[in-house]
């Protein structure tokens, strides 16, 4: 009978629990601050909370989602009937266009979590635009002019983003020129409002590559003014998106390498000696194949324009061995000082790219 009668006790006791509990209502749980000024500061506002339940309650913690958001909020027991409030506060700095952050409230009482919003729109003091979009195109900011895609492999795809702002008065139409079949550019969205992010996608496609090893590319974002008497400013930015195009040779089977071509170089440096001004000069290297297949050279390529290539071999039969010739002109030799690299380019899955100094002086008039 004891057992019994204790446990409808703790029955009853479970039930009174579960029914007497604090309630949350708010009266807010969003807030927009609409487009205000960077320069201006921080804003707040305040949302209401009251305790419609049986009992007595308290909030346990408020947890941002983001360090730009503060908050403040009633520290004391909510009684049954009681208001208890949350403040939010913004901070705009560096944080140009458009905002929305969540806040979540835990309490006592049910549910447990609320979430709470804020949103606005910030319009960018001129430094900060010009810390974190240094780039013009017209009143369009674009955050970096130059995209590294780094190394890829010959058939793989890469998307890359450039952060854009519309930092003029007026809504502006972003589009691109200079597109091409390995890489494009593209405005999302096309149309900016002022003070409003936006981004330009940039999509690269190594199958469509034309060269092997480094590749550079330049293309154009424009930006106009939707209204001709605005005054904000039409204008065009260029791009440079840089990709190093290779071979996949992770795949190759031991046999399959076994097999394989191999690159072997006669020496790994190229000195110019005395370099004359208004003469050519010229200096060679030697590529031997010692594998078991015709060797594929992809490319030979140096960044310095100074450097030119003749006589590139595309094919080097196994046990054979072909001679390039590098010309240098002077003149154009930066500070009189040649040192720079010569990138090779072959399917050796040993050693798929190989590389030779190339250094030397131009004598003084």
């Amino acid at each position: 009978m004891s057992r019994w009668l204790t446990s409808v006790i703790l029955a009853w006791c479970c039930a009174m629990s579960a029914w007497c509990q604090g309630e949350v209502h708010w009266l807010e749980h969003e807030h927009d601050f609409g487009t205000f000024n960077e320069k201006d500061g921080k804003v707040s506002c305040t949302m209401r909370m009251v305790n419609t339940g049986d009992s007595a309650m308290i909030i346990v913690r408020v947890q941002s989602t983001c360090g730009c958001t503060a908050t403040e909020y009633t520290t004391t027991t909510i009684n049954p009937g009681d208001t208890a409030t949350v403040t939010l506060t913004y901070n705009p700095a560096n944080r140009p266009g458009q905002f929305s952050k969540d806040v979540f409230v835990y309490t006592t009482g049910s549910p447990r979590r609320s979430q709470l919003t804020i949103t606005g729109k910030v319009i960018g003091a001129p430094v900060t635009i010009d810390q974190q979009y240094p780039v013009r195109s017209g009143g369009l900011r674009l955050e970096v002019e130059n995209v590294p895609l780094g190394e890829m492999y010959r058939g793989a795809t890469r998307n890359a983003y450039i952060n854009a702002y519309n930092a003029s008065l007026d809504t502006l139409v972003v589009t691109t020129d200079g597109n091409l079949p390995h890489v494009q550019l593209t405005a999302s969205p096309v149309t900016v409002p002022p003070g409003e992010a936006s981004a330009i996608v940039v999509h690269y496609d190594t199958r469509q590559a034309p060269l092997w090893g480094f590749n550079e590319d330049t293309l154009i974002v424009m930006s106009e003014p939707v209204h001709d008497s605005s005054s904000a400013i039409a204008g065009i930015a260029r791009v440079y998106v840089m990709a190093q195009v290779m071979e996949d040779m992770s795949k190759l089977t031991p046999e399959q390498r076994s097999k394989a071509p191999e690159l072997v170089l006669d020496t790994d440096k190229v000195i110019f000696e005395s370099m004359q001004p208004g003469s050519i000069a010229q200096g060679t290297i030697t590529l031997a194949n010692k594998g078991k297949a015709t060797l594929n050279v992809r490319r030979l390529w140096c960044p310095d324009k100074a450097v030119t290539i003749g006589n590139a071999p595309t094919r080097i039969k196994k046990g054979k061995r072909a001679v390039a010739t590098i010309s240098v002109d002077p003149a154009m030799v930066e500070g009189g000082v040649l040192n720079t690299t010569l990138t090779i380019i072959t399917d050796d899955p040993r050693n798929p790219r190989s590389s030779i100094r190339l250094v030397g002086m131009v004598a003084k008039k």
